[in-house]
């Protein structure tokens, strides 16, 4: 900016034509020129004038390379890696060349992009490494002082050098590595990691690396590394997450959960990490642990009753309290950045509450699992006592706190009365989240977390289905077993909403009560219901994602529930016609499903466009999550459930998933089915390891250490 500033200085000193037309818009650009020219051309200038320019030039030059060569460190740019030295074996420089590319691709694996491994100099990557690049005489100081500048700007962020050594005592092989960083005075760093074999070796100087230069970049910007910024990252963090997260992509469940609880025991007040804990509990079916683990997240370093009070805060409260609560709220989200995803997966947790109850009333635990069953269910007996008592306020005449925490107890004793309290918790969760979001846009790195949109879809049309399936399971229940008559039926659909009326807006609160006393959902009601949460007659529907799209298919296919299933007609019988303006329960159902299947439709078209519209590795990012969302609508969302028995989802999966090729019916209810293939798989696999550590013990001699076997 000094060179700028001084250039303009000297091209206004400078004598301007009268002439102004055909430069418009870039008047100040031709006084830069005519500085220039004044400087360096004819007729001559002063010569303490062309010093000051080139001591201004090269003054800017040189604080444009330090900030280029910090902005390569923070990015990081790419990573100059030096050819590996064979201090073991001088001889043998093929296994350093082997072990150098082995380093290369486990930093590339760990977001450090580019590595780089050839032969030579780092590749031309801008136009001063060009011009650095072309030949030319050193008779001309024009010339000369381009490529002087070009060698002297910098390309890496850090360089790594490394020498193999070896050892008599186990661990024999070791790899002694040095990070040098350019940027500032961060300096070096070097260790030597061991190993039982070279690759292991390699790899841990890897993770070394990486946990040196992590802290220090933009990458740990980003979950879950936000706490380890400019601090030293332990190494063998880094490496259980890595590892971790290796065999969770690889469904090697039991393995991941093993390496997320060593990665917990070094950094234990991490949410990133605890909820990545919850979503391996997940896939294994252990649906009541993970409740505990994101409950558990959730209280990490804040205050139960602080979190409580902000959770059933009313709209008079904030009115006479007006910064109060914005305040203390936008400061809870600048301390933990992750706070906004954690509460929303918490609340679809507590409203998936089917699966969660079933898990809660199981009886199949036996020894230790069964201890730790009982001891979850202590903790989030107490932990819901004590949160969401407002919510049987007013039940039964309540009057005081101590009878409405009495009777949340007694709601957590039977599955039917357990999964209304539940469901009811998450819709308060999902309507004050969508107000704390707004602040989340306040706070950098947080704003794509998780949408206003996503969290005004899930308070207006999901969770209310969901409660309302849950109060209409429950009067069902008690017609059956009491006798109760069928007014009595109709009333209590909204008895669970009454209580949430003081906390809600009333207009909203109409709207919510409408979907909670509709079930089974009329289809054009759901219809309606859907285009309001998702704004679709103000956005249109070329501006909605392929997120939008799947949010309406599940609350489609989710009305499906309040639906009996029908098999299909033979082509023998003979359909009775539909009176005009009178929808059976097969219309009803039938006009749910080709909504969700449309939406469904419409969901994948929009992820494959976006796919279409990227190129090289965001493509192949874009890619793998259009290929994780195919695999999440077949076999893994519990809200298709009943839609994966139709004939329009077979239709779907020919079509777009299986061309060509037969396609079975789906069960209802896949998590079973998955986690018994899972465990078959485990079975499998630990047998085909008993059959090898067999037939090596067989072979006579045996050529190794009783040790070895063990392992």
């Amino acid at each position: 900016m000094t060179l700028l500033l001084a250039l303009g200085g000297l091209a206004r000193s400078a004598a301007v034509p009268a002439d102004h037309s055909g430069w418009g818009f870039l008047e100040p650009f031709r006084l830069l020129l005519i500085g220039v020219a004044r400087a360096f051309g004819k007729p001559p200038t002063e010569l303490w004038q062309r010093l000051g320019i080139l001591i201004l030039f090269l003054a800017a030059f040189v604080a444009w390379r330090n900030f280029r060569r910090e902005w390569l460190a923070h990015r990081p740019g790419a990573v100059d890696v030096r050819d590996f030295e064979n201090a073991a074996d001088a001889k043998d420089t093929g296994r350093a060349a082997y072990l150098k590319s082995r380093f290369c691709r486990q930093l590339a694996t760990t977001s450090i992009y580019p590595p780089y491994a050839g032969p030579t100099t780092l590749p031309a990557q801008n136009f001063l490494d060009v011009l650095g690049e072309e030949p030319g005489t050193l008779t001309n100081p024009l010339a000369v002082l381009p490529k002087f500048m070009a060698r002297l700007w910098p390309r890496t962020g850090y360089m790594i050098r490394a020498t193999l050594q070896e050892r008599k005592q186990e661990p024999c092989c070791g790899v002694s590595v040095t990070v040098t960083s350019f940027a500032g005075a961060t300096g070096s760093a070097t260790t030597t990691e061991w190993g039982m074999t070279w690759e292991d070796a390699t790899c841990k100087a890897a993770y070394w690396t990486m946990a040196k230069i992590l802290p220090v970049t933009r990458l740990a910007d980003e979950a879950p590394w936000r706490t380890w910024r400019l601090r030293d990252l332990p190494t063998g963090l880094f490496e259980a997450y890595n590892e971790a997260k290796k065999r969770h992509d690889e469904r090697r469940l039991d393995d991941a959960l093993w390496w997320y609880r060593e990665a917990l025991r070094l950094d234990p007040f991490n949410s990133d990490i605890r909820m990545m804990v919850a979503s391996v509990q997940e896939d294994l079916g252990l649906f009541l642990a993970a409740l505990d683990t994101y409950h558990g997240a959730l209280c990490l370093g804040e205050l139960e009753s602080r979190y409580t009070a902000s959770l059933w805060t009313r709209r008079r409260d904030r009115w006479r309290h007006p910064f109060r609560y914005p305040i203390s709220m936008l400061w809870a989200i600048r301390r933990r950045r992750e706070l906004i995803r954690l509460r929303y997966q918490y609340a679809k947790t507590l409203a998936y509450s089917e699966r969660t109850v079933e898990d809660w009333f199981a009886t199949d635990a036996v020894g230790e699992r069964k201890v730790l069953r009982d001891q979850i269910k202590d903790r989030l007996i107490a932990a819901f006592v004590g949160r969401y008592w407002p919510l049987l306020s007013s039940f039964r005449d309540a009057a005081d706190r101590a009878e409405a925490q009495r009777q949340v107890k007694e709601m957590l004793g039977t599955p039917a009365t357990a999964r209304v309290l539940l469901n009811l918790a998450a819709l308060q969760e999902f309507h004050r989240l969508h107000e704390d979001a707004l602040l989340a846009w306040l706070v950098p790195g947080t704003r794509s977390e998780v949408t206003r949109g996503a969290l005004r879809f899930a308070r207006d049309v999901w969770a209310p289905l969901r409660l309302a399936r849950a109060v209409h399971d429950l009067a069902q229940d008690q017609l059956t077993v009491a006798g109760v008559e069928v007014g009595w039926f109709a009333e209590q659909r909204l008895v669970a909403m009454r209580n949430l009326r003081p906390w809600w807006p009333r207009r909203l609160y109409r709207r919510v009560e409408t979907m909670v006393g509709s079930w089974p959902v009329q289809p054009v009601l759901l219809r309606d219901a859907v285009a309001r949460a998702q704004r679709r007659h103000r956005l249109g529907p070329g501006r909605l994602g392929y997120l939008d799209y799947y949010q309406a298919a599940t609350a489609y296919a989710y009305g499906l529930y309040g639906y009996l299933p029908v098999p299909p007609p033979s082509p023998e019988a003979e359909v009775a016609p539909i009176p005009p303006g009178d929808l059976g329960e097969d219309r009803r159902q039938h006009l749910l499903t080709e909504y969700a299947v449309i939406e469904l439709q419409a969901a994948l078209a929009s992820a494959g466009s976006k796919v279409a519209g990227q190129v090289s590795l965001q493509a192949t990012t874009q890619t793998g999550v259009a290929s994780r969302l195919r695999s999440w609508i077949a076999s893994s969302d519990p809200d298709f459930g009943r839609l994966r028995g139709s004939d329009e989802f077979r239709f779907l999966q020919l079509d777009l998933y299986q061309p060509m090729r037969s396609v079975l019916r789906r069960p209802e209810n896949v998590t079973r089915i998955r986690i018994a293939a899972y465990v078959k798989k485990l079975l499998h696999d630990g047998a085909a390891l008993l059959e090898q550590n067999w037939h090596q013990r067989c072979e006579p001699p045996w050529p190794g250490d009783v040790h070895d076997l063990i392992k």
